[in-house]
């Protein structure tokens, strides 16, 4: 059996960052476009630390998975988010 060629992690990341580049340009260009419930349309959240520093509570940025870091997303992803919840709240995700 030939082993396969190692994963090009370089590659990889350059599409996955074009990705994000025409899903921003996609939504911000849209005029239907709605605003994020998963992060309530500011992009992502800061996690709390706690005990780890004291006097520095936040931690670090992190965008949210859903609008890419925009606060927005378009209707079909909207509704992508909407029947997800719905399966999370049924038991079935």
């Amino acid at each position: 059996m030939i082993d396969p060629e190692p994963p090009n992690y370089t590659r990889i990341r350059y599409y996955a960052q074009k990705h994000v580049q025409r899903f921003r340009h996609r939504v911000e260009q849209t005029d239907d476009s709605l605003m994020c419930q998963a992060c309530g349309g500011e992009g992502g959240e800061t996690n709390r630390v706690v005990e780890l520093m004291p006097g520095y509570l936040d931690g670090p940025w992190e965008h949210c998975d859903w609008c890419r870091g925009t606060g927005l997303v378009t209707r079909w992803l909207r509704g992508v988010w909407l029947r997800y919840k719905a399966d999370l709240k049924r038991g079935e995700a």
